[in-house]
């Protein structure tokens, strides 16, 4: 049975987050441990540095302190003679080049106590040697001089010593205070280190948590899914089998097919293959055609196969095979999918004798169709023949014989000439609805401001009492000549239903969608009432006396067939005393 990938790629999506949590949360560890040793670095590093001034004033101390004692022993030697003293004077002067030196050492990162050291070193240099002067001279000129000699110079070594000291005391200060600032943010970022490392051992302790809570609903959930998937899978209204294509036995299949095949599952699963259960003809066709082709991984859909039920009966189907390796053994498993379309074969048959018969009726109508129009052009033009003999004839005789007429015949006469223009009228408007339907429709672009403004023309030199507005008209794809005949109709309709009215006004206008264009004749007419408004393009109907208004009952039959043979459609609106609006609408691209 085919389970869904949801739950697993649900599990594949939380093992991922949590692995992208605990990396964050290393790499935040990671981060809070460099903060940390990065500011015990800079901590030991400015530590250093107070140790290295300490050092410097030390040094500075111990040099002036040897300077003096070497100054004590030449005095002394100068005074008492002593061997003592002498040896004193060389040890310190000794000690003293080493002091001056390991200073000049200790001052290298600073030049300008680097300077002030080398003139102090010249002044002891200065010094020893006014001591060993003192040293060398006759007693009684060393006992004289003792007390004097140097004195000048030993008080400006010693401000010498005061400078030194000084810069090297406010170099400490500035570095202790740096120092206790480093000791604070070291502080701080230890503290602020432990404290996010345990608020993200809690967040990982809360994370695994949820993820394991989580965890037991999916698979609560993903157990309550694969019995609903087996159950829609059985319960499914397409039939689905699998086939280890190494051994050709189907290994599934649901419930579906085994009620359409008439078999128990056992006798099926592991026990036969596809060509049992199809007739010989499609197993054959299956053998040869379809298997190669899904093997070569080729898609095989909606292919027509005949299946055979377990009572030998048979019924059309229409199956897709796809296929997928095996998760264990790596065999080629192919998926089959079949619909049972033994009812719709049914129905296509029954369609298909339809047809037939619709094809023999359309044939047959078509043919009839044409013998009407033919006898209704044939008839038209036989009518006219004789109605103009008779109109002639009526003419002659009034002409002729005016003198022995009375008034009363001349007048019957002229009744006779008025009917037979009205015949020749009628026949003329059925030769053009015979012709609105036969002649072939020849789509173009034109304009259909001009082609209404061309048939307005014509109609105000008879009817200059009425008014006519046109608005800009959208064009559209049509055959020019039948549009010509819709507007003429149109237009002649709204002028002779509203020339009565004391300023008549006859507007065009139109509006569109994406689909249409929508053209619109509205006039201030004698209008008519909705309630018949499925009259007005009938043929040879009227809503009007032929006596008030004169007409065939052509005119609006004639405008529904054109624009409904340009797939467009035809409807009016109107009301008694109030006008009436026609409206014709064309598709925007045409047929």
């Amino acid at each position: 049975m085919p389970r869904s990938n949801k739950p697993e790629s649900k599990n594949r999506s939380a093992q991922v987050n949590t692995g992208a949590f605990f990396v964050l949360a290393v790499l935040l560890s990671i981060g809070v441990a460099l903060v940390s040793y990065r500011s015990v670095r800079i901590f030991e590093a400015r530590a250093i540095w107070v140790q290295h001034t300490n050092t410097v004033l030390q040094r500075l101390e111990e040099t002036h302190s040897t300077l003096r004692n070497l100054v004590a022993n030449a005095r002394g030697y100068a005074l008492s003679g002593r061997q003592e003293y002498l040896l004193g004077f060389e040890a310190d002067r000794s000690l003293l080049y080493e002091l001056l030196n390991g200073l000049r050492a200790l001052q290298l990162d600073n030049q300008e106590q680097l300077d002030r050291l080398t003139h102090l070193s010249s002044s002891i240099a200065q010094r020893i040697e006014l001591a060993r002067t003192l040293i060398e001279a006759d007693r009684r000129v060393r006992i004289d001089n003792a007390y004097e000699h140097g004195r000048d110079l030993s008080e400006d070594i010693r401000k010498q010593f005061v400078a030194l000291k000084q810069v090297e005391q406010t170099l400490l200060s500035e570095r202790s205070a740096d120092t206790r600032e480093s000791i604070r943010w070291t502080l701080a970022a230890i503290l602020g280190g432990s404290f996010v490392s345990v608020v993200i051992l809690i967040a990982v302790y809360l994370r695994l948590k949820r993820e394991t809570m989580r965890r037991r609903e999916a698979q609560t959930k993903a157990q309550l899914y694969a019995v609903e998937i087996e159950s829609l899978y059985n319960q499914a209204p397409c039939g689905y089998h699998s086939i280890d294509e190494e051994s050709g036995l189907i290994v599934q299949i649901n419930d579906t097919e085994l009620a359409w095949l008439g078999y128990a599952r056992e006798q099926v699963v592991g026990k036969m293959t596809q060509a049992d259960l199809m007739t010989p003809s499609s197993a054959e066709r299956y053998r040869k055609e379809l298997r190669p082709r899904f093997l070569r991984n080729e898609a095989v859909g909606g292919v027509d196969v005949d299946y055979l039920r377990a009572d030998g009966t048979h019924f059309s189907t229409l199956m897709s095979i796809s296929t997928v390796p095996h998760p264990d053994d790596g065999h080629v498993i192919s998926r089959n999918v079949i619909y049972d379309i033994s009812g719709r074969k049914q129905t296509e048959k029954e369609i298909e004798e339809l047809n037939a018969s619709l094809k023999r009726q359309t044939r047959h109508l078509s043919n009839i169709n044409k013998e009407l129009e033919s006898f209704s052009y044939s008839v038209s033009h036989d009518l006219r023949a004789p109605l103009r003999a008779i109109s002639g004839y009526a003419m002659m005789v009034e002409e002729d014989y005016a003198k022995e007429l009375d008034a009363k015949g001349q007048e019957m006469l002229r009744v006779i000439r008025r009917n037979v223009g009205k015949m020749d009228a009628l026949i003329s408007d059925l030769l053009k609805l015979s012709k609105s339907a036969t002649d072939e429709l020849t789509p173009g672009h034109f304009s259909m401001q001009d082609q209404v403004e061309q048939c307005i023309a014509g109609l105000r030199r008879e009817n200059d009492s009425v008014k006519f507005v046109v608005d800009p008209l959208e064009d559209v794809i049509a055959s020019k000549d039948l549009l010509g005949q819709v507007w003429e109709n149109l237009l002649s309709n709204a002028v002779k239903f509203s020339k009565k009215a004391e300023r008549a006004v006859v507007r065009v206008s139109s509006t569109s969608t994406p689909e249409e264009v929508i053209y619109q004749v509205q006039d201030n007419g004698i209008g008519f009432d909705m309630r018949y408004a499925h009259k007005l393009f009938g043929t040879f109907q009227r809503l009007h006396r032929q006596e008030d208004y004169a007409g065939t009952g052509i005119g609006l039959a004639l405008v529904q067939r054109i624009v409904v043979r340009h797939g467009g459609r035809v409807w009016a609106e109107g009301s008694p005393g109030e006008g009436a609006s026609f409206y014709f609408a064309l598709p925007r691209q045409g047929l």
